[in-house]
């Protein structure tokens, strides 16, 4: 599967911890991953995030105002325009942006989110879920592996 990046693709060679998170999640869980997310570093940090439950866009917010390293993993295609600050942060080189998906994936589908999740899984050094469903997609994708921390399920 083919990676394409924008900004600083040094972040890959770093030690890199998941973040994944269900589309549903209670506030309890959010609660759980900001306390996490104040554990975090910049300098020792860096964090795979996706951005397509609400607790994945909310963590990566925060990332981004508290200036840990992250890579951004989209199910889609780049936009043609980037929000800010997600802007400055790539152009500062705190971000780098990826997605495994071509032009003509304009959209996250439920396929092209878990082909992101089996990406974001395959980089990672050690996992954080914010959130998951017993039985679900992310439990399924987590079960067995090692240096999984599950936030809240």
């Amino acid at each position: 599967m083919k990676l394409h990046l924008i900004g600083n693709s040094t972040l890959m060679e770093r030690e890199k911890t998941a973040f994944l998170a269900s589309r549903k999640a209670p506030p309890e869980a959010y609660a759980a991953t900001l306390q996490w997310i104040s554990t975090l570093s910049p300098v020792r940090d860096c964090i795979l995030c996706g951005n397509h439950s609400p607790l994945e866009q909310e963590t990566f917010r925060l990332l981004l105002a508290i200036r840990v390293p992250a890579i951004l993993f989209l199910a889609e295609t780049f936009p043609s325009v980037w929000p800010q600050p997600l802007a400055s942060a790539i152009a500062e080189g705190r971000v780098l942006a990826a997605t495994h998906c071509d032009d003509t994936v304009h959209f996250a589908t439920r396929q092209s989110a878990q082909d992101r999740n089996r990406v974001i899984l395959s980089l990672a050094d050690r996992i954080v879920v914010g959130h998951c469903t017993a039985g679900g997609n992310i439990d399924r994708l987590t079960s067995g592996r090692p240096n999984v921390n599950i936030l809240s399920r």
